[in-house]
């Protein structure tokens, strides 16, 4: 996988650095023998998540028609973003969508329903419900989808349910599922965890699904044996497809986005770039596209809950830097922890090659008259 001219990226849990490096096919000649070891492991990994996905049974029937959206490869991938896009362009004129989400890193349990212009805690609701609301959307939390959502539709009926990172969950029936990969994701080892990045073989697929790439196209290209992009090829003829990128929303600072204001983000210099996300190279990539120039990288785990004590430990190791970070993390962040250092807040939004025609595909899916 190539990071391109992005700075190297300096981890604050390592050895979860070199693991998540190793997934995706790096980690130097420990990580080769990692997945290497690993291997039978993945294999039965596989084995279970195919026989689990084949299993034949009812699946709950929400109040309304329900469209998931998920990944087959752990972490990021960019569904979050395609669920903001079904929000924001991807929905029939005059349709009103939930989004029911687990939750993943949140310390609160139960049932969460959150209302546009909430702003709730992100430790407690989890990163993803936090962000998803400033979309406008409700967003039900729970372990349990249908609880959730008929928590939701107790208050305010939605014409459909969008279910973030469901697609190995498959509990709760769906009109369509939507799986989406990136660029990066098609150059991993196509192998099963712990010995690849991958939750589930291509043997399975999902009855009504369309993929959505972020990066490439991957009927253009010629994958090495081995990678998920050449694994998966039956998917990329098999199925519906759409090609999307990455498009600049301004960079603005954190107390501004906090108040949803539009106060750009000006450095006098470089900055150093830092996240909890899956993939933390991706964010310096993204902010020199920006117009940025980013210095250093500063990983934290996937989902990190962010404490005062963090922040000063980036405050003393970087006297005097500029920060930006994502979306994702600035729900968890609070202005007052760095004083009057200058944060920004790299926003980013999905762009589908043909979103007319998987507007039309959600369209028919949920049953919506033309």
């Amino acid at each position: 996988m190539s990071h391109g001219d992005a700075p190297r990226v300096e981890d604050e849990a390592p050895l979860y650095g070199w693991a998540r490096s190793t997934l995706y096919g790096e980690g130097g000649r420990a990580g080769t023998a990692a997945r290497a070891a690993a291997r039978p492991f993945g294999w039965a990994w596989g084995r279970v998540a195919g026989r689990r996905l084949r299993r034949r049974r009812e699946a709950a029937r929400l109040p309304a028609p329900a469209i998931g959206v998920g990944n087959v490869t752990v972490g990021g991938g960019g569904k979050t973003s395609l669920v903001g896009w079904l929000i924001d362009q991807g929905l029939p004129e005059g349709a009103r969508a939930a989004v029911l989400s687990r939750g993943t890193g949140r310390t609160g349990s139960g049932v969460w329903v959150l209302r546009p212009g909430d702003d709730p805690a992100a430790e407690r609701v989890g990163d993803e419900p936090a962000l998803l609301v400033r979309t406008g959307a409700w967003v039900g939390v729970a372990r349990d989808r249908e609880r959730a959502a008929h928590a939701v539709a107790a208050r305010r009926r939605p014409h459909l349910f969008i279910l973030d990172d469901a697609l190995q969950h498959r509990r709760v029936a769906r009109a369509l599922d939507l799986v989406v990969f990136t660029a990066e994701d098609l150059e991993a080892p196509a192998r099963c965890l712990p010995a690849g990045p991958l939750r589930q073989g291509p043997g399975w697929r999902p009855a009504l699904g369309a993929w959505v790439v972020v990066g490439k196209d991957p009927r253009d290209h010629a994958f090495a044996e081995g990678t998920i992009g050449h694994a998966f090829r039956s998917w990329w003829q098999g199925l519906p497809g759409f090609v999307g990128g990455w498009r600049d929303a301004g960079t603005v600072e954190l107390g501004a986005w906090h108040a949803r204001r539009e106060t750009p983000f000006v450095p006098s210099d470089g900055v150093v770039a830092f996240a909890g996300v899956a993939r933390p190279e991706s964010v310096a990539r993204f902010a020199r596209s920006a117009g940025l120039t980013p210095k250093r990288t500063v990983a934290f785990p996937d989902h990190h809950r962010f404490r005062a004590a963090d922040v000063g430990g980036l405050l003393a190791a970087h006297r005097d830097a500029a920060f930006v970070t994502t979306e994702k993390d600035a729900v968890k962040l609070d202005p007052a922890w760095f004083g009057d250092r200058p944060v920004g807040v790299l926003r980013r939004r999905l762009e589908l090659d043909e979103a007319g025609r998987l507007k039309d595909l959600v369209r028919e899916a949920i049953g919506w008259p033309r």
